[in-house]
């Protein structure tokens, strides 16, 4: 697949945004199925670049920086504001 999709597994985690050649690519949201959240850029299939790790039942939000999958650091909260806001919305896709 290449482009914006959505993928559901059958255990309720949703990945929605960029592919390429089948693998989360670009910006997207992945979604557990206990609610936290990444929403952040991807680089063949894995985190990689700028993200927002969110626990939405704790009302948490944390900035960070992820290469390869991993995180490589947190921003503290005086960075955290200097960070532009994602512009892209693909939640029209998504529908519960």
């Amino acid at each position: 697949m290449e482009g914006v999709g959505v993928y559901r597994w059958k255990d309720g985690r949703i990945y929605i945004g960029e592919y390429l050649e089948d693998k989360k690519h670009g910006y997207g949201i992945y979604q557990w199925q206990d609610s936290r959240q990444y929403t952040g850029y991807w680089a063949n299939g894995k985190q990689h670049g700028l993200g927002i790790y969110s626990v939405l039942k704790e009302d948490r939000v944390k900035h960070g920086l992820w290469e390869d999958g991993k995180r490589v650091e947190w921003f503290n909260p005086e960075s955290q504001s200097k960070i532009n806001k994602f512009d892209l919305d693909y939640t029209q896709y998504y529908k519960n």
